[in-house]
């Protein structure tokens, strides 16, 4: 997650318009059914690997709280 983080602030950086929008929108944008963002300067295939399989577990977590809450329609 400390990864993920740091991708966050990085992509916060680069792009000043993102700062506007909510973390957790920011933060869920980045993840993907596959996994995480392609980490940079490269980390090792096996890192990235265990890091997508982080970020993919956080997507499905994230994804089902999505769904299953009871936000109020009006």
């Amino acid at each position: 997650m400390w990864m993920l983080g740091g991708e966050v602030i990085t992509r916060l950086n680069y792009d000043p318009t993102l700062r506007r929008k909510p973390v957790e929108k920011v933060t869920f944008d980045l993840l993907e059914e596959e996994g995480g963002p392609l980490i940079w300067p490269q980390i090792t295939e096996q890192q990235q690997n265990a890091f997508d399989a982080s970020c993919r577990k956080l997507y499905r977590f994230l994804q089902t709280a999505l769904d299953n809450s009871q936000i109020p329609t009006k």
